[in-house]
């Protein structure tokens, strides 16, 4: 996204290191050891995706922003990084044993979101947990809405229902938690 080329080295100075970081541990805690995992979206690889590393997963990073892929190469050196599109996983079906995307699937149109989940269904193995943040409205429409970081205009959109969504991509909404002023996680889990 070309948008995030341009906060790249501002980003880091904004966040937090500790944003879904439990939320995201606790989706791979079951799994065994040395699974995979794909982050969609990854950004910098801060906080989240260093976590999974540093507790022993294999993550694979997907984002579409070189520059945030530079800056994730620098803080995760050993992890393999894929420059791509969430609408289409460039991996062979049934790859991951789980799937994150944190603060991206919101920036993608209802109709965009829906190819998100087809893919990322596609790439995951039956059964297998994608964790995900993002909006709710029920009567959401398709303008969305625009907001700025360090300057730069971002889109958000809403989906009307995650539970809806997963279904028609094979996957089923098995919780979600709000945390106020952050981010809502949606917890959904690939049809076995």
């Amino acid at each position: 996204m070309r948008e995030y080329d341009l906060i790249a080295d501002w980003f880091p100075t904004d966040r937090g290191r500790t944003v879904g970081v439990a939320e995201a541990l606790a989706l791979a805690a079951p799994l065994p050891a040395h699974s995979r995992i794909l982050d969609v979206g990854c950004g910098n690889g801060v906080p989240v995706s260093e976590a999974l590393v540093n507790a022993g997963y294999r993550v694979v990073a997907l984002d579409s922003s070189a520059g945030m892929l530079d800056h994730f190469r620098r803080n995760l050196p050993g992890a393999p990084i894929v420059r791509g599109d969430a609408r289409r996983c460039p991996f062979v079906g049934g790859a991951f044993d789980a799937a994150i995307s944190m603060g991206m699937l919101f920036h993608l149109s209802r109709a965009d979101q829906a190819l998100a989940f087809a893919s990322v269904s596609r790439v995951l193995k039956p059964g297998a947990p994608f964790l995900f943040t993002g909006a709710e409205i029920e009567d959401a429409d398709d303008a969305g809405i625009t907001g700025t970081m360090n300057g730069v205009t971002f889109h958000y959109y809403a989906v009307p229902s995650y539970r809806m969504l997963a279904a028609e991509h094979g996957m089923e909404l098995v919780d979600v938690q709000d945390d106020p002023g952050v981010a809502t996680y949606y917890l959904s889990r690939k049809s076995s």
